[in-house]
């Protein structure tokens, strides 16, 4: 598993100072929205966006928070597994 950071609506993983991998979020009240994903051609089919997905479950659980996945990346992948349902936003 990749390093993944957080920091200001974003989990991201960095190779050389560059970002390669990120998923944006914007948090209110208690729910985040997941806005995008995004991966870097060159590392595409390395299976970071899920990574990125599994961190913004895990950080939501930890904070008691719902996820709302407006990212179809995102959303197919908490709908598929049923271990993230209990973070889906109804």
């Amino acid at each position: 598993m990749n390093s993944i950071q957080r920091d200001n609506g974003t989990f991201f993983v960095e190779e050389n100072s560059e970002r390669v991998a990120e998923l944006a979020y914007k948090q209110g009240g208690s729910t985040m929205t997941i806005t995008h994903t995004h991966v870097k051609e060159s590392e595409q089919g390395e299976g970071l966006a899920t990574e990125l997905v599994e961190n913004a479950v895990e950080y939501a659980r930890e904070q008691n928070m719902k996820i709302n996945p407006m990212c179809s990346f995102a959303k197919k992948v908490i709908e598929e597994r049923t271990e993230f349902q209990d973070v889906l936003a109804k």
